[in-house]
């Protein structure tokens, strides 16, 4: 395999310690501070204007920083942007804070013609001012950040991507869990529990760190519980999520039985936490970089010509960090930077068909941050619910494409994928969200242990995955970097609300006009609440049909599967 492509970041900055950099974080404090100062005195439309100009900076600031510190997590200079970063950040939370409190008490003006897209972004302004400490508290709680949560995250990301067992990062452990050798992912599953194992104190302090941080604020802030606030951030309430997690409940026989299936496709008497990524079929199909663009390009443009130019340019135009490597972070993801209206995408390649899937699904972070681009981030930031609407529809295009030129074997492999993939956002998500809940509940009482930690993650993965899994992952809750967000508590439901979301919309795409209503979708995820999202696409997620229709998606092809036994 040819290189894998790292990603230019010259277009945003030129380098982290720039001038540019550094210019835009002296224009930072300048701004914020022409902001606390005109809170009371500017019209409320030419406030909001200007706190969207603070916000495209600070969001590019910290969107860099982090990405350039997740591909070399110990490079000092790096280290050292991502600090500036962060503190121009604290410094200018302050103003925002002056800015929530001045726009609440200016609701004679939300009446502004001027002013109606904002309506939904008014009304979160008075919830979150309500929920606002004292200047005075919430400035102290912003600069303690830096020593607080902010540092123990940073400690997690810098244990889990630098320590080795074997030679072995865990990053380069994690991608052995896909090989076809069945001996390989054991004896790596093994490596990752002992590394996991011998750094457990370092990363459980972590964890009591950024959940003992959130529990305190949260209540001094008016929250009765952490949930609540992320419910808030999800702009869902809980009686929609309630919803979706009886929709899960339901749904896990289904996933149990996929399993058992599983294990006989892979000859074994029961599956065990290793052999979940394992791949199923006599398909030895290898994609190098080049054949994975040409397929997610090809998929794209099978359902929009604009969606295929799009994926073809961030190609091109070296958007794409892809190769695994020392110091680098796993997983995947996507990121905005507002100021030069351009995504950039951080993966793990490994040549397998999920490595394909995965391209295609930050691809879709990425178009749907194009398609909001040009509108100011008070009305183009949108919540984590939503936010897996067009990843998961660029997979299922890749999906369908894949698919419909595979031999019986290579159908196998993708079906088995796409059901396997699934079982994760369903699943595994309904375990770390059961993790999550009993966390921070013995997080109340005091500091938890590590093996605390690890008993709670076993007894979520023993509701989640039953008998149908023999040995579990105990370590799971020192894998998962989204546990370590002081700023976005339960970052796990949201990927069951967006994989079935899309799934359902996905599923009329064939519709007439149907791509001026999907874009019409990722246009006002950031004006409209989830519910009224769905509602421009003719759909009532209140509604306990409507979860049930994604999961019969999945259920189809888990059920084609047997065709196979």
């Amino acid at each position: 395999m040819n290189r894998l492509p790292h990603w230019d970041m010259s277009p945003i900055y030129p380098s982290p310690d720039s001038a540019e950099f550094h210019s835009d974080i002296k224009r930072l404090s300048e701004k914020g501070r022409e902001l606390a100062g005109a809170a009371s005195s500017l019209p409320l439309k030419d406030l909001i204007a200007l706190k969207d100009e603070c916000d495209s900076i600070i969001i590019t600031l910290t969107a860099y920083a982090d990405a350039l510190l997740s591909t070399d997590s110990d490079n000092p200079i790096f280290l050292k942007a991502s600090g500036e970063a962060e503190a121009a950040l604290v410094e200018y939370q302050s103003a925002e804070d002056a800015f929530l409190r001045a726009v609440a008490g200016r609701k004679d003006e939300f009446s502004d013609p001027e002013l109606r897209n904002h309506r939904k972004y008014l009304e979160d302004i008075l919830i979150e001012e309500s929920h606002l400490m004292t200047p005075a508290e919430e400035a102290l709680a912003a600069e303690l950040s830096r020593s607080g949560s902010s540092a123990w995250e940073r400690l997690m990301r810098s244990v889990t991507s630098t320590v080795t067992e074997d030679g072995k990062t865990l990053t380069e452990l994690r991608l052995l869990a896909s090989d076809p050798d069945r001996d390989v992912r054991k004896k790596a599953f093994e490596q990752e529990l002992k590394l996991l194992d011998n750094h457990k104190t370092a990363i459980a302090a972590s964890l009591n760190g950024i959940k003992g941080t959130v529990l305190a604020l949260e209540r001094r802030r008016g929250w009765m519980d952490p949930l609540d606030r992320s419910l808030f951030s999800s702009c869902i309430d809980r009686g929609i999520l309630d919803s979706l997690i009886d929709a899960i409940r339901d749904a896990l026989p289904m996933f149990h039985d996929y399993f058992r299936t599983k294990a006989k496709l892979l000859g074994v008497a029961k599956m065990d936490f290793f052999d979940l990524f394992a791949p199923v079929g006599k398909s030895s199909a290898v994609y190098s970089f080049e054949e994975a663009r040409n397929i997610v390009v090809s998929s794209y443009k099978s359902f929009s010509s604009e969606m295929g130019m799009f994926a073809d340019n961030a190609f091109a135009a070296n958007w794409i960090d892809a190769e695994p490597r020392k110091g680098k972070a796993g997983g995947a993801y996507d990121t905005f930077f507002p100021q030069a209206g351009e995504s950039r995408v951080f993966c793990n390649f490994d040549g397998s068909y999920d490595s394909v899937s995965t391209l295609a699904h930050e691809l879709g972070h990425a178009y749907h941050d194009s398609v909001v681009k040009d509108l100011p981030p008070s009305l183009s930031t949108y919540p984590m619910t939503l936010a897996e609407t067009a990843s998961i529809f660029g997979e299922m295009l890749v999906f369908d494409h894949v698919l419909a030129s595979a031999s019986s074997d290579e159908a196998l492999t993708v079906i088995e994928s796409f059901v396997q993939s699934a079982a994760q956002v369903i699943v595994d998500i309904y375990s770390r969200f059961l993790f999550e809940r009993s966390a921070f509940e013995e997080r109340r009482s005091g500091e938890v242990s590590a093996d605390r930690f690890s008993e709670l993650m076993l007894d979520a993965q023993e509701k989640a995955y039953g008998d149908a899994i023999g040995i579990k992952h105990r370590y799971m809750w020192a894998v998962k970097s989204h546990y370590y967000s002081a700023d976005f508590s339960y970052y796990n439901y949201p990927y069951a609300f967006g994989e079935l979301f899309a799934l359902s919309l996905y599923a009329r795409k064939d519709e007439e006009d149907f791509i001026s209503v999907y874009k019409k979708v990722l246009r006002n995820t950031g004006m409209k609440s989830a519910a009224e999202c769905a509602a421009i696409a003719g759909e009532d997620i209140t509604a306990p049909s409507f979860w049930k229709n994604g999961i019969d998606v999945i259920a189809s092809y888990a059920e084609r599967l047997k065709s196979w036994l």
